[in-house]
């Protein structure tokens, strides 16, 4: 009787019988015509059954050996930073997958084998075994390559190898610049804190003890020019009313970024001139933020948060063409209690796409939040 039903629903409907590829992909005709069949049949099963299995499809690690990288993967995006490019060429990857098969521009890729240039993401997609697929896209972030090349200065607390509480002498710098911050002083050195956002380390700044790290000369690259991208992770505690500053580049003559007392508003001054806020928008107190501010000649500043805009100027900038070049800087003037993670200074205004770059990377390692989800081009 089931054989006559279902022969009576082949001539009715028709039946094709296709090289079996796939017959887990719902929207083949070898799953349809599975269907058909059991349907005809009274068959209640699905032709696949429910082994979950099947519609597998995550990349589940990623690295890149020959640069010593690991990814951070967050939900479909993949990064990884390098602290030593300064150059793109054409690079292999290792991952492991729970997909089926996995592809870039159509193309199969073999963990460990296939080559990519990754002077722009990449878009993998992975397919599982019943043809559904996913993308990622992966992201080498490269600093050093941005801005023509134009980092100066790169702090992370997670490059120093001190024990919890211990005091920073210097805090190393990765641009390749070696403009590296020191602390004669022992008692203004602050102090390395573990385990402080999303289980990195920070370092720890107390106006109390006047702590900060300075650059007092020698320093190489460090001109100041009217063009110049500041990102700091940072959480701020308390202000002074003398004024709190995060970082100043020349100390008598060039830019500094700072927060007003008592509110915490962002905003960048010209040292013995005066200061300029950007979105007038006060700073989460005692929360973790990427924050960044990005000026174009005397054209434009904008400010950001975790990659998201917060304003915009295109009056009142400060003009730095008068600014020579001492090879100065420091982060905290001894009157700042907060905590950074990480900072970044370039002597030219990044682009837009660069800007993304910086902050995906900042999102991911930290576990930051934000409405913008670009990691640019």
């Amino acid at each position: 009787m089931k054989l006559f039903i279902f022969l009576t629903f082949c001539l009715t409907y028709g039946c094709s019988f296709p090289n079996i590829k796939n017959p887990c992909d719902p929207s083949s005709s070898t799953y349809l015509n599975a269907f058909a069949i059991k349907l005809a049949l009274g068959l209640n099963s699905l032709p696949c059954g429910t082994d979950p299995s099947l519609s597998r499809k995550e990349i589940t690690s990623y690295s890149i050996p020959s640069l010593g990288l690991t990814g951070i993967i967050s939900g479909n995006q993949i990064n990884l930073a390098s602290e030593t490019l300064t150059s793109f060429s054409p690079l292999i990857a290792h991952f492991t997958t729970t997909g089926s098969s996995v592809t870039v521009s159509g193309l199969e890729q073999q963990s460990g084998v296939s080559v990519n240039s990754y002077t722009t993401n990449l878009i993998y997609k992975v397919t599982a075994r019943d043809g559904s697929s996913q993308d990622y896209t992966v992201t080498l972030t490269a600093p050093r390559t941005y801005g023509s090349g134009s980092l100066r200065i790169w702090l992370r607390a997670d490059s120093l190898t001190l024990n919890d509480g211990d005091p920073v002498v210097s805090w190393n710098d990765l641009s390749g610049f070696g403009n590296s911050l020191p602390q004669a002083v022992v008692s203004a050195r602050p102090s390395y804190k573990i385990n402080q956002i999303n289980n990195l380390p920070a370092i720890q700044f107390r106006q109390a003890t006047s702590q900060r790290l300075q650059l007092l000369g020698g320093g190489t690259g460090l001109y100041v020019s009217n063009s110049g991208s500041f990102f700091v992770v940072m959480k701020w505690i308390l202000t002074n009313a003398i004024g709190s500053s995060i970082f100043n580049l020349h100390i008598t003559d060039g830019r500094e970024m700072g927060i007003t007392h008592p509110t915490g508003i962002y905003q960048q001054c010209r040292n013995n001139l005066t200061c300029y806020t950007i979105s007038g928008s006060p700073l989460p107190q005692n929360q973790y933020l990427a924050i960044g501010s990005v000026q174009n000649l005397l054209a434009s500043q904008n400010e950001f948060w975790n990659g998201d805009l917060k304003g915009n100027v295109t009056a009142g900038l400060q003009d730095y063409s008068g600014g020579t070049s001492p090879g100065q800087a420091f982060i905290s003037n001894g009157f700042l209690d907060a905590d950074i993670a990480e900072l970044l200074y370039f002597n030219t205004a990044l682009s837009q796409n660069e800007i993304d770059k910086v902050f995906c990377y900042l999102r991911l390692k930290y576990n930051l939040t934000s409405t913008t989800t670009s990691c640019g081009l």
